[in-house]
Formats: C-alpha cells, structure tokens, sequence
C-alpha cells in the first residue's frame, strides 16, 4: 500500500456531534426538571413508598386479571403492551419515591422487581405473537415477579405502620 493512502478505519469516522449534543441537552433539561426546587428532603419528586407500592398492588392485580379479561390474541396484546409501558412508568415512580430509611433498600428491591416483570412481559408478549395465546394466559400464573413483587409490597406497607 503506499505510504500517503490510509485504510478504512472506524475509528477515523466522524460521529454525528450534534445528535449526542442534542441529546444531552434533553439529557440536561430531564434532569433539571427531575430534580426540581422542592424544599428539601427526601429523593426526588415522587410520591411516598407506601403509595407507590398500593399502585403497583393495583397493576399486579390487572395483571392477573389478563386471562380472563383479554379472550382474543388482539386484546391481550393492547392489554398487554398497556400494563407494560405503566409497569415502565412504575420502576421510574417507585425509584423516585421518597422512603424512609430503614424502608430504602425495600424501595430498591421494589424497582428491581418491577424491572424484572417488564423482562417476563416481554416474554409473555413473544410467546402471544406467536399465536399461542392459550399458553401465554397460563404463563400469567406462573410470573415469578407477582410474587416477589406482593412480597415486597407488604413488608413496605408493614413498615409504613410502624
């Protein structure tokens, strides 16, 4: 090869430097807003712990009732893709909730929990895109999230008593 030519290099590539600038700043204005002013106190703008984990109760509980309130492929896809974008909302409430001390590591627990249920939805929702409903209603009683999750919750509402 002669000595003035280069060889393709990826790392010679420019990258786009205005989509990650713009990105950043988005980055930049979410956080600024996430944190807000407040008066001090507590994590962020969320609500307290115990609320957060009676919401997740609730959703735990229109999980369960998939199989028998979505009785066609289409339903249980739009149920489905509904519960999974709320239970997305819910690991950035519950990780944003403020708690007390001794309840901290159960709020994280709670968000780890939740964020591994968003995995096995996922799953579940495959498993229905293939056609196989019937095995998809019954995979809803076998979610291992469920019950760590209702685990979870009623050593946090425990805590909210004492």
């Amino acid at each position: 090869m002669p000595s003035g030519v280069r060889r393709y290099s990826p790392a010679h590539v420019p990258r786009p430097r205005a989509h990650h600038l713009a990105v950043l700043a988005g980055f930049l204005a979410l956080a600024a807003t996430a944190c807000g002013g407040g008066d001090g106190g507590g994590g962020g703008d969320g609500g307290d712990i115990q609320q957060e984990a009676t919401e997740v109760g609730a959703l735990l509980d229109r999980i369960e009732a998939l199989p028998t309130s979505a009785t066609t492929e289409q339903a249980f896809v739009q149920q489905l893709d509904a519960i999974r974008n709320e239970v997305q909302a819910a690991i950035e409430e519950v990780a944003d909730a403020d708690a007390p001390e001794e309840l901290e590591a159960e709020r994280d627990r709670l968000a780890n929990r939740l964020r591994s249920l968003r995995t096995q939805l996922g799953r579940l929702q495959g498993i229905v895109e293939s056609g196989d409903l019937d095995a998809a209603q019954a995979a809803i009683e076998r979610l291992l999230a469920v019950g760590e999750i209702r685990r979870t919750i009623e050593i946090i509402q425990a805590g909210a008593g004492g």
